[in-house]
């Protein structure tokens, strides 16, 4: 049975983008409902040097953390759950989670997306964690500037970004993802084996395998998305689904934690409006 409280808002997703959407809707005195499965993509950041004010970086699970620190300054009910559907129509949303389930006026979806992997590779989370293996060259290229970068993709994609990290360093390499074998970090740095024998020695490898956008739950409601799956949104935030928003990398947008910001800021705002109506 849903609870009996109607929240102005409900925010799926405790990353950057809906950990700031709270914020917003708090300090607009709105009564919002947080709910968080705990996977933000933002936790894999080694350090990030692109969110202003902090020039010497921040570590992903510090920016989280300092988020969430800024919540639990306001009355915003946070729950450790993972949504599994979402129902209902604006004015008044039915959110399922796996332990509970909640109704809102407006939702805020900032699910975000899981990079892919290869399956044979087990050990590249543990190495992105390290900063040995990377995920998003816009973010931390700056920081390999004429050093050894590689580049695990093929394709279109393999061509697009190698061109990109071209322009910090002369010596990239691309390789295939089922021709390599075997990524190890040590005290020599990162070494790629490949299916002929070959072995590189790199100071960072870049994975382009795609993603998983995890827009499940709005694409069920009818939101519009492109063939990869990010939801479109117009200029206030919310998806062709009226009353349902979007955020973050869910969003067919440059993926950026100060992008991020300003589309959590843009769709709480708007939502502030909406309720005022």
């Amino acid at each position: 049975m849903a609870d009996e409280a109607l929240y102005d808002c409900a925010i799926i997703g405790g990353g950057p983008a809906g950990l700031l959407a709270a914020v917003y809707l708090a300090r607009f005195r709105r009564k919002p409902l947080l709910v968080d499965a705990g996977r933000s993509r933002a936790r894999w950041i080694p350090r990030t040097r692109n969110i202003p004010a902090y020039a010497d970086g921040l570590e992903g699970d510090e920016l989280l953390a300092r988020l969430r620190e800024q919540v639990a300054r306001y009355s915003i009910e946070t729950v450790a759950d993972e949504v599994m559907a979402l129902e209902g129509k604006s004015g008044e949303f039915l959110i399922r989670g796996a332990h509970a389930v909640w109704r809102a006026r407006h939702v805020i979806l900032a699910t975000g997306v899981v990079d892919r992997m290869p399956e044979h590779l087990e050990n590249l989370w543990t190495l992105v964690k390290r900063g040995a293996v990377r995920l998003c060259p816009v973010c931390d290229a700056f920081e390999l500037c004429e050093r050894r970068i590689g580049l695990l993709a093929e394709g279109d994609v393999a061509e697009r970004e190698a061109r990109f990290l071209a322009s910090y360093s002369a010596t990239v390499s691309v390789f295939a993802p089922g021709e390599v074998v075997e990524v190890v970090h040590g005290t020599a740095g990162l070494s790629v084996r490949t299916r002929s024998g070959t072995l590189a020695h790199l100071d960072a490898l870049y994975v382009g395998c795609g993603s998983d956008v995890h827009s499940g739950l709005a694409t069920a409601l009818g939101a519009r998305c492109d063939e990869q799956g990010f939801l479109f949104v117009d200029q206030k935030q919310q998806t062709s689904v009226p009353g349902l928003y979007a955020a973050g990398d869910v969003v067919q947008s440059l993926s950026q934690i100060s992008v991020a910001y300003g589309q959590a800021a843009i769709a709480a705002s708007a939502i502030n409006v909406a309720l005022n109506a």
